[in-house]
């Protein structure tokens, strides 16, 4: 039965649109048509010239887009005389030709040499005019001297750690800091630096700063990376410390989700129910609310939306499978200022096929007030059972918040984010041909691809949480995550800490977020009420249990 429907499905999806100059001219600037442009510039038949025009309409010139213009001749990048020049010809050149020609990752490099190291000692004091440069000079050539990182403040310290290799990163940074000179630097607050802070936290490999920086005393951060700071403490038996940490998380917190999480951690380490009280009067429909609602046999204070009333069976006023058309009527209703014209505005929203577009700008109007777990295109969709459909239906909340045409930085597309790499590999196994990548934009056929990958993930994987990072990060990542013993394993705080150790931010949030909206989900497909019925606790030790 599923096969057949998507036979008919590709037989009705949309054909390949000729994607011509004059066509990616006649279109908005932003990410969809970075997209088009990406398939144009991947052509044989475009010219340099056609693609050096293409490139010029580029909104985010992301890497893969300047390599492709590079490979069409675009792009005419002749180096600087100076680039590559040997440091001992560098002794003779003004400090901008030096500056040109000293990477951060060479002077790391190069410093390992004795003899390179006294010619950069040399040219150190021609570079006072570019401060990062003498800074990372400073620091590499008194590897000893901690003060050298203070004084360049952790602004600099960022940029020369991103512009390192990650063998350098691990030489610049893993060492025995004096804790108050990371307290310094961190207390900054400086978002770089922070940002850094939290990747280090979550990597292995970074022990012996991750000790230091637990014996550091930080005052001045951002909500994300005090929490970290508090997992940090934790993981170096420092619950006192870490308990400190979440509650400055929580009082920092500018998102109901972060303060939400800060709060549940403070209840894990005291085991003081009050907290879960607070929880329990959240209006955001989290992980940790859940939790807490579920414990406390409470009724949430969220509101939750499962349907929009009686909509028309007509078709939209617009092309729902137009990424285009999307991103134009958005800008236009997002640009309404007054309430009433804006509900006006909405009105040629109320159908079957344009119900999520119509929540998307109900949930800007009840700024937060409302939170929708609908279910649209589903006559259509073959799922067998129910965990399925909500596993669906939750990935696909989190992923384009049911949105069909949605195109993502990484063109990810569609209503389930379908990579397209994965596309015609999909295709094949569905027994499909012809199918191309716009075909995405068909919440349909979209539906049917994500559910067939999620599907396959779960033969592997098991549970919903491992099938949620896989869906984000990849399997290939999660195996190798999983490679690290310590992760979902039996323990103290377990599965929570584990949860909270995933190193990409991105997968981590996602798998916390989608297990939120599978919880919710399921008990709306099971129990048709808005007091959520699970078994939490059966549900957390089957994580455990299911560890591949």
């Amino acid at each position: 039965m599923l096969r057949l429907l998507l036979l008919v499905l590709c037989c009705v999806s949309l054909n390949a649109q000729h994607i011509s100059l004059a066509y990616l001219k006649s279109k908005p600037k932003g990410t969809p048509r970075d997209f088009f442009i990406w398939l144009y510039l991947q052509e044989p038949g475009t010219t340099a010239k056609q693609a050096k025009a293409a490139y010029n309409l580029i909104a985010h010139k992301t890497p893969k887009l300047v390599e492709l213009a590079k490979q069409k001749g675009a792009l005419n990048l002749i180096p600087h005389p100076c680039q590559g020049l040997p440091l001992e010809v560098l002794s003779d050149k003004d400090s901008a030709c030096i500056a040109i020609a000293l990477s951060f990752e060479r002077i790391f490099t190069e410093a390992k040499d004795p003899k390179s190291a006294a010619i950069l000692r040399s040219l150190q004091p021609k570079l006072k005019s570019y401060p990062k440069l003498y800074n990372a000079l400073q620091i590499v050539l008194n590897p000893t001297d901690q003060n050298a990182f203070i004084q360049a403040r952790a602004s600099v310290i960022a940029t020369i750690y991103n512009a390192l290799s990650y063998e350098q990163k691990q030489g610049f940074l893993d060492r025995p800091f004096d804790p108050e000179v990371l307290a310094k630097l961190a207390s900054e607050n400086n978002p770089a630096f922070n940002d850094i802070l939290r990747r280090v936290i979550l990597d292995s490999h970074f022990g012996v700063f991750q000790k230091a920086l637990s014996h550091a005393s930080i005052t001045n951060s951002d909500s994300k990376t005090f929490f970290l700071l508090g997992i940090n403490a934790l993981l170096h038996q420092e619950e006192i410390t870490a308990f400190t940490y979440f509650d400055r998380a929580q009082k920092q917190a500018d998102k109901a989700f972060m303060h939400d999480k800060a709060v549940f951690w403070k209840y894990l380490l005291s085991q003081n129910n009050a907290y879960l009280d607070i929880l329990s009067q959240s209006t955001n429909p989290n992980l940790f609310s859940l939790y807490a609602n579920l414990a406390r046999n409470t009724m949430p204070k969220y509101h939750i939306v499962t349907s929009l009333g009686l909509l028309s069976h007509k078709p939209p006023k617009f092309d729902i499978k137009d990424p285009f058309a999307w991103q134009i009527l958005k800008e236009k209703i997002l640009s309404i200022n007054n309430k009433r014209a804006f509900l006006k505005a909405l009105k040629s929203l109320k159908t079957e096929q344009s119900m999520a577009h119509l929540a998307y700008f109900l949930e800007r109007y009840y700024n937060d007030e409302r939170h929708y777990f609908l279910t649209p295109y589903a006559r259509k969709a073959h799922f067998k059972s129910l965990e399925e459909k909500a596993m669906a239906y939750a990935i696909a909340r989190q992923e384009s918040l049911l949105l069909p045409a949605l195109v993502s930085s990484s063109y990810a597309l569609g209503l389930m984010q379908i990579m397209p790499f994965n596309v015609a590999p999909f295709a094949k196994a569905l027994g499909l041909s012809r199918v191309q990548l716009t075909d995405m934009f068909n919440p349909h056929l979209s539906l049917a691809f994500g559910n067939y990958y999620l599907n396959t993930l779960k033969e592997e994987f098991k549970n919903p949480l491992f099938v949620a990072y896989c869906y984000n990060g990849g399997p290939k990542f999660f195996r190798k995550l999983l490679k690290e013993h310590h992760f979902f394993t039996r323990g103290k705080f377990e599965p929570w800490l584990s949860m909270e150790r995933i190193p990409c931010e991105e997968t981590r949030l996602y798998g916390q977020k989608v297990l939120a909206n599978y919880i919710i989900y399921q008990s709306i497909f099971r129990h048709h009420s808005h007091k959520i019925h699970f078994n939490m606790q059966g549900f957390l030790n089957t994580i455990l249990k299911d560890r591949p």
